[in-house]
């Protein structure tokens, strides 16, 4: 049986000095409340956002690491895919030609650009004698059937072009923009640059009516996360608060209690953020979900008080007597509920992706502002504010029916839980990692619908690249390397994840055909180094102002860059396709040849992200549980109880991911954290509902059975409006554009209605089976 001796003492003892202030002296918490709130406030003008994709990796982050060694290595940067579709016909009428190449020569004058390639100005090599001259594909000029039909051919049949600036039926084209950023001041330079692109794209599609555009790559990318942002500011905070207001209008009846629970809500998420801005934190995608989280958990620290409160005040008490009682019966959990939540939170420090750290740092302060504001400001405000509440004439029911209920089927309960729980959780096995940073956007957004367009049909934004050494400066030319390139080409090109290879043994075999009369024949590497690195020399020098070798080859010539263009698969295909890649690599080639530790693109460093996101999840989960269950046991002075509390605070977060694994089966960067987030949410029910319990069994003495009916009564109604609201306020979070932030949203709702189930049905006959087991502490 649970010892009761000092819970009584202990709850009293806490309670005391938390309502005797707010109580008696209301003007003086109101005047704390206004100055810490003031004393933070002037951080909001600190706040600052990025929509950079590069934030969700920490600076030593290794993929991160190793993508920018190849970008500052070849001259690399962020690079605009922009398609175009011929509606009718093909791109090779006299027309189409013509829009391509106008549009690639206005795309070398946008902001930033360092080069604009297409099918237009693609180099194509002759030989007069020994010299190398070099033209553009589509020359300028009105040009006849025959010059047409000859670039059509030969666009169509060379692996240069096809599939990477022309589809396999001549439809679409595309123009790749090479724009590396500054990066000074990314929040204005990537809408300049997207912005001047739309404009362009709008000017050419008035001009040329029968042409499409679609943009996409990583710009445009950056560019869609800060729509995003903006869409989720102008479209889920208002619902929220809509939906918080109406349920809570509805179960109170009466506008004050609502009112005041806006006030609290919108004070502890101003405070939230306005501590980020004093800390530096940078919002992003996934840290501007941390106010709807806040707003959500606030909710439920003022429902608890203000249903206590609303219940003796049906029941004849007044105003104060009626507070007094619901501080003392709900203090201790609701610091306890705001405690743990907070650990839960701030374990996601163990995150291994900035912005999730941040989320958690700006959830926990929130929380525990919300935990300050309840307790202390919201009963001085209803001391001095005429706030009056309708009494119920019709007691509630429902409680004592299905505390009833689990009492009389407390053994069949049971049993039906544990399968439940089993049948559930076992879908955790399915789960996959993955992203797919074109999918992070719902299908409504331009940026998506470009992008699965390219993907479809060109070559799109996912790649992933390798750096291949020569043994000595200006290896690249030696056969012997090239012949490596050709081998490493060719069991690429099986995979069947791959689409395109791109690499400089390509350029040596079509110099070669060129320096032999364009002879097919000849289509092949060449076989003396000298000689390559002539025709090399003189192709470059050959080459139009602003175009070079640089992004192909590094500047000492031992070093050249392989782009493999993948298919538009998840992340985690493409990282088992990079550890293949690097096998075979240290099967069939020297070390020198390959030297790093894998392929590097963003595809690369969001697979790694995701898997080790969830590792290092794992053990801040592990951490948050440890506390929390401390925590439960000092503050219930009940190891038995604090032991019990395991199940219903982790089974909800098992079974949520087995049927998530069930439903979806794939977990990426965002849901990796997830399990720390609603740990902390989930363990406020079973926390209401345990003290209660405890309440009747050590204050009352009433045996086990009534102790649930007890509990039933006194919080059921508070945790069905709390549970309620939490779950419509992260499946309204799941209604986000970005992906990232409705999984998140989508799988927490799910993890909090499955809380409510286990803290109804399956935590009271669990209380009934081990009850005799369970000690007091003292």
């Amino acid at each position: 049986m649970i010892q009761m001796n000092n819970m009584e003492d202990t709850s009293q003892r806490f309670t005391d000095a938390l309502y005797d202030w707010p109580l008696n002296h209301p003007w003086w918490m109101l005047l704390f409340a206004a100055l810490l709130v003031a004393m933070l406030v002037p951080g909001l003008t600190r706040i600052t956002s990025t929509s950079d994709y590069r934030v969700y990796f920490g600076p030593d982050n290794p993929e991160l690491k190793a993508f920018d060694a190849t970008t500052d290595q070849f001259e690399l940067g962020e690079t605009l895919i922009i398609g175009v579709e011929a509606r009718l016909g093909d791109m090779f009428t006299a027309e189409h030609l013509q829009a391509l190449r106008e549009f690639t020569e206005r795309a070398w004058l946008l902001p930033y650009a360092q080069r604009a390639d297409s099918l237009s100005n693609f180099q194509l090599a002759h030989s007069v004698e020994d010299d190398i001259f070099v033209n553009n594909l589509v020359p300028e000029g009105l040009l006849g059937d025959e010059k047409r039909q000859s670039i059509r051919d030969y666009a169509l049949a060379s692996d240069d072009l096809l599939n990477r600036y022309i589809s396999p039926d001549g439809s679409v084209a595309s123009v790749m923009v090479l724009t590396p950023l500054p990066r000074e001041n990314l929040e204005e330079e990537v809408p300049r640059l997207a912005d001047a692109l739309r404009a362009l794209i709008s000017e050419f599609e008035a001009r040329y009516p029968s042409l499409t555009y679609y943009a996409s790559g990583v710009i445009m990318l950056n560019d869609a996360m800060s729509q995003t942002m903006r869409l989720d500011l102008k479209k889920l905070y208002p619902l929220v608060y809509l939906i918080i207001f109406i349920g809570l209008l509805l179960y109170f009846r009466s506008l004050a209690p609502v009112l005041l629970t806006l006030l609290i809500v919108l004070l502890s998420a101003t405070s939230a953020y306005a501590t980020a801005g004093w800390l530096g934190i940078v919002l992003t995608t996934a840290t501007m979900a941390s106010g709807l989280v806040i707003t959500t958990l606030a909710v439920a620290d003022c429902v608890h008080i203000l249903v206590s409160w609303q219940a003796r005040i049906n029941g004849g008490d007044d105003k104060r007597e009626a507070m007094s009682y619901s501080l003392r019966i709900n203090a201790l959990p609701v610091f306890l509920t705001s405690v743990t939540t907070a650990v839960g939170f701030v374990s996601l420090e163990f995150a291994d992706s900035p912005p999730f750290r941040d989320l958690g740092n700006i959830v926990a302060v929130g929380v525990l502002m919300a935990l300050l504001l309840s307790l202390f400001t919201l009963p001085a405000l209803v001391m001095l504010l005429p706030v009056k509440i309708k009494a119920r004439t019709k007691p509630v029911k429902w409680p004592g029916a299905l505390a009833a209920f689990t009492v009389r089927r407390r053994n069949t309960l049971l049993v039906a839980g544990l399968v439940v729980i089993i049948a559930l959780s076992s879908g955790i096995a399915l789960n996959r990692f993955g992203d797919n940073p074109a999918e992070y956007f719902d299908e409504k957004i331009v940026f998506r619908k470009d992008t699965d367009f390219l993907n479809n049909r060109l070559v799109g934004m996912q790649l992933v690249q390798f750096v291949l050494s020569a043994e000595n400066s200006g290896g690249v030319n030696d056969p012997a390397y090239l012949q490596r390139v050709e081998a490493f080409t060719e069991w690429l090109q099986v995979q069947p994840e791959v689409r395109k290879v791109v690499s400089v043994m390509d350029l040596h075999k079509r110099l070669n055909r060129t320096m032999h009369g364009d002879d097919p024949d000849w289509y092949r590497l060449p076989d003396d180094r000298e000689l390559a690195a002539q025709y090399l020399l003189f192709y470059e020098l050959s080459l139009p102002q602003g175009l070079s070798l640089n992004n192909l080859i590094d500047a000492d010539r031992q070093h050249s860059l392989m782009r493999v263009f993948m298919k538009s698969i998840e992340s985690n295909r493409i990282a088992e396709f990079n550890q293949r890649a690097v096998a075979w690599l240290d099967e069939n080639q020297p070390d020198w040849f390959f030297s790093q530790t894998g392929g590097t693109s963003a595809q690369i460093m969001f697979a790694g992200i995701a898997k080790r996101n969830f590792i290092s999840m794992l053990t801040g989960l592990a951490v948050a549980i440890v506390i929390i269950v401390l925590l439960m046991m000092t503050m219930m002075r009940s190891v038995g109880i604090g032991l019990v509390s395991i199940v219903p605070n982790l089974v909800p977060g098992m079974m949520a991911f087995g049927l998530w694994g069930y439903l979806v089966g794939k977990v990426g960067i965002s849901l990796a954290v997830v399990g720390s987030i609603t740990l902390g949410i989930v363990v406020d029910d079973s926390i209401h509902f345990l003290s209660k319990y405890l309440r009747a069994r050590r204050e009352y003495n009433a045996n086990p059975a009534d102790s649930v009916r007890y509990a039933f009564e006194m919080v059921g109604p508070a945790l069905v409006l709390t549970s309620v609201i939490l779950t419509i306020g992260f499946l309204i979070i799941s209604l986000s554009s970005f992906q990232l932030t409705a999984y998140m949203g989508l799988l927490t709702a799910i993890t909090i209605a499955l809380a409510i189930v286990a803290d109804f049905l399956f935590l009271p006959p669990l209380l009934l089976l081990f009850d005799r087991n369970i000690r007091s502490s003292q």
